[in-house]
Formats: structure tokens, sequence, C-alpha cells
């Protein structure tokens, strides 16, 4: 709420639930609109009228979110994204500025949304009541459609499966963890180490050498760097947990990068997450080399 002008502060706290909001979207010129974690999409009627977002709020929300030095945070606008306090992320996209090719910046914002990051205490507890010991035997691969609550499932595999294991949480977007001072905002295990903001292959490299984890648990793998690192620390011995973006887990093998995991035996088992109604929902649980669980 803080980084929210106050026609919208106002109109957030006299929603009847505001705890279930999932996101907030900001669009210039356009009505602002919460979807909720049942996948409903509503107007923020405040006396029945639609708040707009016009250039003057979108403005002072990002000014507000980048804590008025928004230099310092050009890298993170690069990516298209910022985390705020609290581990929830605010997309961004406006006219992108290049520079031989590269995306450098983006100027003139014209839309934000604010994922609401969410603890769901004991959500990953049917996960483990279907597959007991075997959940990190092998590696995990958590897909899912955007909003299945891939990121909420990874956090709570780590606050339980860290109280019995070295766990090392890579957390390049500081959602998982939402460190605030070197101190996770989330429980995530008492044996759980955090790499907060580095890149994914930097922080497998090092979580290795310097803190030999038994688990290392990280989301949306996918890039080349990320796959060649995760296979060099297969030799090591370590167990990996991890999520990606998918609509099912057929999808999963179209993609080389991950399909190279799978076959190289870094992830036996895939489980596939739910989305509107069914978020947060295990609906399919797979052996990757084709058998079903």
């Amino acid at each position: 709420l803080p980084y929210l002008p106050q026609t919208v502060q106002q109109a957030v706290k006299r929603l009847p639930d505001p705890m279930q909001i999932q996101e907030l979207r900001l669009r210039i010129g356009r009505p602002v609109q919460i979807v909720r974690q049942t996948g409903r999409t509503v107007l923020l009627l405040p006396n029945g009228q639609p708040v707009t977002a016009d250039r003057q709020m979108i403005d002072t929300v990002f000014h507000n979110i980048c804590a008025h030095s928004v230099h310092s945070w050009q890298d993170a606008i690069r990516q298209g994204f910022i985390t705020i306090a609290g581990g929830s992320r605010v997309g961004l996209c406006g006219t992108a500025v290049m520079q031989q090719g590269i995306l450098e910046t983006v100027r003139a914002v014209s839309g934000m949304n604010i994922r609401i990051a969410s603890e769901r205490i004991g959500c990953a507890d049917a996960l483990f009541s279907r597959l007991g010991n075997r959940i990190a035997a092998g590696g995990l691969l958590i897909a899912g459609a955007p909003n299945s609550g891939k990121t909420t499932l990874l956090r709570d595999l780590a606050r339980i499966l860290g109280e019995s294991h070295r766990i090392c949480l890579l957390d390049a977007r500081g959602e998982l963890a939402a460190v605030q001072g070197g101190v996770p905002q989330f429980e995530i295990g008492a044996q759980t180490d955090v790499f907060d903001g580095y890149p994914k292959s930097a922080g497998m490299e090092i979580a290795v050498r310097v803190m030999s984890p038994e688990i290392i648990i990280t989301d949306e793998l996918g890039n080349s760097d990320e796959t060649e690192m995760l296979l060099q620390s297969l030799h090591t011995g370590v167990q990996f947990i991890a999520s990606a973006h998918a609509g099912s887990l057929s999808e999963i093998t179209a993609r080389p990068q991950l399909r190279r995991l799978i076959e190289a035996g870094a992830f036996r088992t895939g489980i596939l997450l739910g989305s509107g109604a069914q978020t947060g929902q295990i609906t399919e649980i797979r052996r990757l080399e084709g058998d079903a669980a």
C-alpha cells in the first residue's frame, strides 16, 4: 500500500477481502484492475466509480517503487520488473530505449502489474503426502502457467526441507525469501542459506563450492548458462528442486534446455500445478522418463 497513491490505497482498504488480491494492474488511461486469487478480474470501484490510472499516478507509483532513485534500478528495469519489500514483484511495460540492438532501459512507463507475494504455510503438505521421501530424490521440477503458485510452493518446500537438510535457496529476483537487510521475511527453514540477487548460474557455482548444500532450490530455470552450471553441479551429489513455466508436463520436454537436464537425470519427477480455480493444486505427477508416478 505505501507505494500507491492515496486514492488507490483507500479504495483497496475498503475492499471486503483485500488479502485475496493476487495482482493489482495499472494501465495509463484505463481503470485500475484487481486480479483475485481465484483468477477473477474486477475493477477497483470505490463509490461505484472506477479509479482510472493517469500519467501522474503511473509516475508516482514508479518513482515510489524505485525509492526515487530510478538510475539505481536500471538493471532490474531492463529485465522488466522490480521486486519491492515483502517479495512482491512489479512488472513494467512502456517504451524501449535501445542501444546497438540491446535494451538499455524503459521510458514512459505505461503499465504495471503488482504481483502480491503470499506465504501459504503448509501448501507443500499435499506434495509430501504423495511423494514422501521421494520429494527431492533425483530432482523435482515444478511446472505451471504464470500465477499457478510455483514460487509459493517452492518457498514452502524450502521451509519444510530446510528443517532437516542443508538447503541453498537461489533467489535471483528476491521473491522466494524476500530478504530485507539480510533477513528473510518469509519462513524458509532453519538450515536454509539464501543467495539473494545472484544470477542463478553464479549462485549455483558458489553455493556448491562454499555452502555444501544437499539440495538447491531455485525458480524459473531455462537459459543455457543455468543449464550448463546445473549439469556440472549434478556430479557433486546435490539434488535440485526448480520450477519452469509450462502449461503441461509434455511442454517441458519441448524446451531444449529443460530436455537436456531431464535426459541427464537432473529431474526425475515432474509435477504440474493448476491455474484459475485450481491455482496451487497438483493436477499431475509424473516420472519424467515417461512412466506415470
